[in-house]
């Protein structure tokens, strides 16, 4: 075992928490300058270990604190850490710490981190090794000083400690002090024995006289005896009468008692009756307000309906008019364009007809207009060219001319024939398109009527939600009325408990609900009085037994306990008793089979799982019908027996109880507590639904009044759709017309195309026809005849032509006048006229109107619902008014009977108290012809023969004349033969005494004799280890010296200075008393073994230090320690002591560990491990540094 680390704070010069390095088990060495704090560590050490620092006062203790700048240090510490793998500390582990705090007022100790104490660290610190009779394994500075200078007889002084004959001196002082105290206790015994054989010689003159008074004594005692027997029996009778008595008043006095609590019941159940009915009252009264301010709002909104619906009804009339007007319009002009349609489509069939004819009589006509052209210009050309050749030449140049004229028209025909078809398809498309826009108008239109009836849906929906959420608005009032009185009607039942247990339990019972919502613990269960139930029947004994327990409170484990205790001491928050059911073990009850004796705990109703705790409180009480009963029980079985009226008797036969009055009952009280906390929080519970309901009809309402915004929203996008697909229709319309006009001028380009290459290849085929036949320089006579028809056909045909185009003319512009009648004027009127017809019916008031006037009949239905609300809430005032009136009546009535009925319970009690008076007073004669029998003693048996017949009167003339006689024995010794026999008795029990003392008193002296024997023996076997080590270390620190310790005798100083006292003195006769020790000197030599050697006043200092270290350590081979600490020992001596000194404790420290400091180099020479101290800003710090740095450190402090 050996020190592993030391950690300091705040003790003298060590401010901050220093620690060192781990030590080593060997030699250890600190160096430091002077001041800077080595010896304050060495301190530290002797403050945990040693007796150095006990019964510290204030300044004391203030010395050891840290002084310096900053913060006043309040406490200081220092902890030790031992390494124990040898266990030599018997707490099996590894490392052993010790701790010791101290403060300005204590110290504490710890161990292992644990609380301890001062003796159990002694008694460690013993067990390990650590002897209180050697203080030398820690030697301070100025220890081998003083050792140097010490005394012959101090030096004995220290072989005494070092032997342990403290313990056979202090025993020794003990027997002496016994011895002594025992002399004077038997010198005080033979002058007692003297006066009591003096004064029994007296008694015995005086014991005739008293034999004739104690006759006449004996007759007065009898006499006394039967006065006192009867007067008893009297008394005795009277009590019986009393009894009856008190029996018949304390059940009179419970039936009124009864009668009035049944009357305070029922005026305290009257009260919150009352209460309640003015809470509904006010309630109703409230609803009142609201429903009049409802129907006031109602009336305003009907007015408001009634006036809109009569402005409605005007413009509707002023409306119909207008929608009757555009009804004929719309009517007449449906008419109009279905007879210009029928027209159109006559004129276009006509129109188709004569386009035809005149189609086919102009190709006729162009074909032979063509001939006779064609004749014609043959006929011109016969005279214009000389020759065929010109002519043919002229002709193929005027057919290829033709031809490309054909191609040219042919490819412009092909161009305007893809136009029309261009625009046949646009129009299909146009129609498509007007379709399209015909059916997405009609779409919106039934979506906003759809959308219209939804949004009137929605509205009723809405108005239907609010007015049940108004109704949940009263309730919420109505509620929160209650909930204001349940919860004052809580704080009276907490008050009525609270008045029943002292505060600090009563603020601790408040708190705990709080605290187990706080800490979420679900092993609280409550107090005792919630957990059970009982019938009123066992009210009061249940309370009388269970007390203050009913106000404990019952939970799981103790660990619960604890957490709950400490949240409540935290907080400040009261103070409760706890019953944790894993503590809880009552031993079983043995109950009577009996009927008159009922187990308390069978009458109670709770759940088993709090079975210990009742059997804790409960279980070993037993009902019986009255205290004789009961007593009996409670002694036989070791039972706590108890009444119904609440009387108890325990195992020890004590009687407790009297009158109960059955006001003030704690269980009345906390049953009262649990109903008004249950009553509350169901109308809390019902309030939170309320309000959640509430909430969900807000939300409800508000979803409702989005979507009436949505659809309102929608119904606006939808209008502004159809609008649109409306004004599309009439760009699609017009835009149609065009596109028919347009193509009617294309295919009219098409025909004209057509009747162009017609006659174009007419007259090329004629030109190549010529170019065929020969030269003639005039047409034939066939073509004359031909030209002559033609010119006759010609002229018919352009006769008929110009008719039959007259007509189609007539008749196409009578189609176009159709057309565009239809398309840009019917049409577009038609569609206008449409249009303010829709909007008049959707601006007609009739819509409105039916949804006014089904609020109007909504708002009426609820004011006829508020109206029948209103007049059954003028019923309810009424009839509550009416029953808070008989309430109040009643509940003076109560009151009044209440008082009269107190009165004669006042009355009664009056009388029982007086019975009660009477009884205690009978009582106490009872008692006192009791006492007075009892003082009589023992009687002769004529006391209850001779006198037990007579009457009180004569035996009180006997009395008086027996008196009489014994006055003349006035100056008689009564206690004659009392005395005689007490001092006789007291002169045997000192004789024996005296023979007690006598042989302890020989006892004593033989154990001071043995003590000191024992302490002879051990001086003597410790003197000679000590002497036989000190030679030993002497001659390893001086080999050519000598050493050797004398012990001084007082025979030595009677034999005068002859040299007895040599260096090997200490062989003399072992035999020798201890009180003849006086001394012990020391010889040494250093450079002979031969020489007597010089005494400790001849040498040097040095040699002196030298002497004394060898002594230190010869002690320390006899009593060896687990570790030493050694502070500056080689202050004083030379290099060569130095360095023998430093190879011993080298030598040494292979089987234990030493920690030196020094300022000398020898000292570091075989050390295992350096620390330096510093000392800054007044604050020690200690590190570990390498041996030369020790070394540079020690060179540096040398004097120069």
């Amino acid at each position: 075992m050996h020190i592993k680390r030391i950690a300091i704070q705040g003790f003298k010069s060590y401010k901050d928490e220093t620690t060192t390095d781990p030590l080593s088990p060997h030699h250890n060495v600190v160096v430091g300058r002077n001041g800077s704090g080595k010896s304050n560590f060495f301190a530290a050490v002797r403050f945990v270990l040693s007796d150095a620092y006990t019964n510290l006062g204030r300044e004391e203790r203030q010395a050891l604190l840290h002084e310096g700048a900053g913060p006043a240090t309040m406490s200081a510490y220092v902890e030790i850490v031992f390494d124990n793998s040898d266990n030599r500390f018997p707490t099996g582990k590894d490392e052993t710490v010790i701790r010791r705090t101290i403060g300005l007022k204590k110290d504490d100790y710890s161990l292992d981190r644990k609380s301890s104490t001062k003796s159990e660290i002694s008694s460690l610190l013993e067990s390990a090794g650590f002897s209180r009779s050697n203080p030398y394994y820690i030697v301070p500075q100025g220890r081998v000083t003083s050792l140097t200078h010490a005394k012959d007889s101090e030096r004995l002084a220290l072989l005494k400690e070092v032997a342990g004959t403290r313990v056979y001196e202090s025993r020794r002082e003990s027997s002496l002090k016994i011895v002594e105290e025992t002399e004077r206790t038997r010198a005080k015994i033979s002058e007692d024995i003297g006066f009591i054989e003096e004064r029994l010689g007296e008694l015995d003159a005086e014991k005739e006289e008293l034999d004739k008074y104690r006759a006449l004594d004996r007759d007065r005692r009898c006499l006394e005896y039967s006065i006192y027997s009867l007067e008893q029996e009297d008394v005795v009778e009277q009590l019986d009468e009393i009894d009856i008595k008190r029996e018949q008043l304390v059940v009179a006095v419970n039936a009124l008692q009864e009668e009035c609590a049944d009357l305070e019941r029922q005026a305290a159940d009257a009260e919150p009756e009352i209460r309640g009915a003015k809470q509904a009252l006010e309630i109703i009264r409230i609803e009142r307000e609201q429903l009049v301010a409802e129907a006031e709002e109602h009336a305003r909104a009907r007015a408001q309906l009634e006036s809109s619906i009569q402005d409605l009804e005007q413009d509707r009339s002023s409306g119909r008019d207008s929608i009757t007007e555009l009804r004929r319009t719309v009517d007449s002009l449906a008419r109009d364009i279905r007879t210009r349609e029928s027209e159109l489509s006559r004129v276009e069939s006509q129109y188709e007809k004569a386009l035809g004819a005149e189609t086919g009589l102009r190709a006729q006509f162009e074909v032979a207009d063509q001939q006779r052209k064609s004749l014609l210009q043959k006929q011109g050309r016969s005279s214009r060219f000389d020759s065929k050749e010109e002519r043919d030449a002229w002709l193929t140049s005027e057919i290829a001319q033709l031809e490309t004229s054909i191609q040219q028209q042919r490819v412009q025909y092909e161009a305007t024939e893809q136009e029309q078809s261009e625009l046949q398809a646009r129009l299909q498309s146009i129609g498509k398109a007007i379709a399209d826009a015909k059916e997405t108008a009609d779409a919106c239109m039934r979506q906003i009527s759809e959308m219209q009836a939804r949004e009137i849906q929605l509205k009723e929906e809405k108005d239907a939600k609010i007015s049940q959420r108004k109704e949940l608005w009263r309730k919420e009032a109505r509620l929160e009325s209650g909930n204001s009185d349940l919860r004052d009607e809580l704080k009276h039942a907490e008050k009525a408990v609270s008045s029943t247990v002292d505060r600090a339990t009563s603020e601790g019972l408040q708190a705990l609900s709080a605290v187990r919502e706080k800490l979420g613990l679900n092993g609280i269960y409550g107090p005792l009085f919630e957990l059970f139930e009982v019938d009123e029947t066992y009210r009061t004994c249940v309370e009388a037994i269970a007390g203050s327990s009913l106000f404990h409170v019952v939970v799981d484990t103790d660990e619960t306990a604890t957490k709950v205790l400490n949240e409540l001491n935290q907080q400040k928050l009261g103070r409760l008793t706890f019953m944790p059911l894993n503590r809880l073990h009552p031993s079983p009850a043995t109950y009577p089979e009996a009927s008159d004796a009922i187990p308390m705990i069978d009458r109670l109703r709770f759940n088993r799982r709090y079975q210990r705790a009742f059997q804790q409180v409960f279980g070993k009480t037993i009902i019986c019908p009255s205290l004789d009963v009961g007593s009996g029980y409670a002694r036989s079985m070791n039972l706590t027996a108890v009444t119904l009226e609440g009387d108890k008797v325990d195992r020890r036969g004590e009687l407790m109880g009297g009158f109960v009055s059955r006001k003030g009952s704690r269980l009345q009280a906390a049953k009262a507590l649990m109903q008004a906390r249950a009553r509350l929080q169901a109308a809390e519970a019902e309030a939170r639904e309320t309000l959640a309901t509430l909430a969900t009809l807000d939300q409800e309402i508000t979803a409702l009044h989005s979507e009436l915004q949505m659809l309102g929203a929608r119904i606006a996008q939808k209008g502004s759709d159809r609008i649109g697909a409306k004004q599309e229709l009439k760009l699609l319309l017009k835009e149609e017309a065009d596109t028919r006009q347009f193509g009617e001028g294309a295919g009219k380009s098409l025909l004209a195309l057509k009747a162009q290459q017609r006659s174009a290849e007419q007259e090329r085929q004629a030109l190549s026809e010529e170019l065929q036949s020969p030269f003639l320089r005039s047409i034939s006579a066939q073509e004359r005849q031909e030209l002559e028809r033609l010119l006759a056909e010609v002229d018919a045909q352009a006769n008929e032509l110009a008719k039959l185009s007259s007509a189609r003319v007539e008749l196409e512009g009578r189609r176009n006048v159709l057309h565009n009648e239809l398309g840009l004027g019917l049409r577009m009127r038609l569609e206008d006229a449409q249009s303010q017809l829709e909007r008049a019916t959707a601006e007609n008031p009739d819509q409105s109107i039916g949804m006014r006037s089904r609020e109007l009949a909504q708002i009426s239905r609820a004011q006829d619902d508020v109206a029948e609300r209103l007049a059954e809430t003028h019923r309810e005032i009424e009839d509550k008014a009416r029953e808070i009136a008989e309430l109040e009546a009643q509940l003076a009535e109560h009151r009044s009977s209440l008082d009269r009925e107190n009165r004669r319970a006042q009355k009664e009690m009056e009388q029982l108290e007086q019975c009660l008076a009477q009884r205690n007073l009978y009582l106490q004669k009872k008692n006192e012809y009791m006492r007075n029998i009892q003082d009589l003693g023992v009687l002769p048996e004529e006391a209850f023969r001779n006198f037990t017949r007579a009457q009180i009167p004569k035996l009180a003339k006997k009395l008086h004349k027996t008196n009489e006689k014994l006055k003349k024995f006035g100056h008689v010794n009564k206690k004659a033969f009392e005395q005689y026999g007490i001092f006789a008795r007291q002169r045997e029990s000192i004789q024996q005494r005296k023979q007690e003392l006598d042989q302890s008193a020989a006892a004593i002296e033989e154990l001071i004799e043995v003590l000191d024997q024992r302490k002879d023996e051990a001086i003597e076997r410790t003197f000679k280890q000590v002497s036989k080590y000190f030679s030993e270390v002497f001659e390893k620190l001086v080999p050519a010296g000598k050493g050797a310790l004398i012990m001084q005798r007082r025979t030595d100083r009677v034999a005068g200075e002859d040299g007895s006292d040599s260096m090997y003195a200490e062989q003399e006769d072992p035999s020798s008393s201890v009180e003849n020790y006086i001394g012990i000197s020391i010889r040494v030599s250093f450079n002979s073994k031969t020489d007597e050697g010089l005494r400790m006043q001849q040498l040097s200092g040095g040699q002196k230090s030298l002497v004394a270290l060898a002594l230190i350590f010869a002690i320390q081979r006899c009593d060896p320690a687990p570790f030493y600490l050694f502070d500056e020992i080689d202050a004083n001596l030379d290099a060569v002591y130095r360095t023998a000194v430093a190879d011993m404790i080298h030598e040494l420290s292979r089987a234990c560990q030493f920690v030196t400091t020094t300022f000398r180099p020898e000292m570091l020479v075989h050390a295992d491990k350096f620390y330096g101290v510093t000392f800054e800003n007044k604050v020690s710090h200690i590190t570990t540094i390498t041996q030369d740095a020790a070394v540079s450190f020690i060179e540096e402090a040398q004097p120069s």
